[in-house]
């Protein structure tokens, strides 16, 4: 799931996320929200029937293809 957020946050930072949740045993989104991503935006992207489609998430919620 951190993957769709890579596009928009960064490689870096979604690692980061996901090394986050890891260590501190929370879900995703709590992890992202804690490390500043804000919610409506987590929400806009991660949205889990999208990451089965081809395309890459955008910062608006849409889709790139």
């Amino acid at each position: 799931m951190v993957t769709a957020l890579s596009p928009v946050v960064g490689y870096d930072q979604a690692a980061r996320i996901a090394h986050y949740a890891l260590d501190k045993g929370l879900a995703l989104k709590d992890a992202a929200l804690q490390c500043g991503i804000a919610a409506d935006l987590y929400d806009k992207i991660v949205i889990p029937e999208r990451l089965t489609q081809p395309g890459v998430p955008s910062p608006d919620g849409g889709t790139r293809h």
